[in-house]
């Protein structure tokens, strides 16, 4: 599922839950939803180089068992190659599914963690004045989830943690169910951070807007 197939009552859901988790903890929880964390050209320098090598092995093929291609100008060679090749690459930015084909797991999940990184920077998640500010970060092209915790709470929870909560939230995005899954993701953050010891302050005045946050 894409961020812009997210309906308003989805939003309104996860916005639920973050609200519900800060009126019980000190967290302040920014939820971000990506498109992807790349463009991933690779991934289209790669599918059109299989789909060109596919056309020159069957013009080849052709060339040697029939008389089709004989008298076939050498232009015309490199004209059909290099429509495979544009024909390659058009079907991996159109079609999700064939563009990770040509992905590592590593290299998507690399990606996903750098765009967080900047995610939180750029959401001032590092502003909050008890440094409580916690980003969950989706994906959806990576189907990856990232969580990232400011220092005020990376004291008190181990960065590994987090990690049980991220391998639901990433399934449950495998299995389309994306509303649900981050609002269970959130809600577990809350329950971590409770018991924890992060408890909400008597002036919590909320620095952070509860708001979900889209990164087209």
């Amino acid at each position: 599922m894409q961020p812009a197939q997210l309906t308003t009552e989805d939003l309104e859901k996860i916005e639920a839950a973050v609200q519900q988790v800060e009126a019980q903890t000190g967290g302040e929880i920014v939820p971000v939803l990506a498109k992807q964390s790349s463009f991933y050209e690779i991934a289209l320098w790669r599918a059109g180089a299989l789909f060109a090598g596919i056309a020159g092995f069957v013009l080849t093929l052709l060339f040697v068992t029939t008389d089709l291609l004989l008298f076939m100008p050498p232009y015309l060679w490199l004209l059909i190659l290099l429509v495979a090749g544009l024909l390659g690459m058009t079907v991996a930015v159109s079609a999700w599914p064939i563009k990770r084909w040509f992905l590592s797991k590593e290299l998507m999940q690399r990606r996903a963690l750098d765009q967080a990184k900047n995610m939180f920077y750029d959401h001032n998640v590092h502003l909050t004045e008890p440094r409580t500010g916690v980003l969950i970060y989706v994906s959806f092209f990576e189907h990856q989830a990232v969580i990232l915790a400011d220092v005020g709470i990376s004291e008190l929870v181990a960065d590994d943690c987090w990690e049980e909560i991220v391998q639901e939230l990433t399934s449950g995005l495998k299995q389309n169910q994306t509303t649900k899954s981050i609002c269970q993701a959130i809600e577990a953050c809350g329950k971590l951070l409770k018991a924890s010891g992060v408890h909400q302050p008597t002036d919590d005045d909320n620095s952070l807007s509860d708001e979900v946050r889209i990164n087209e």
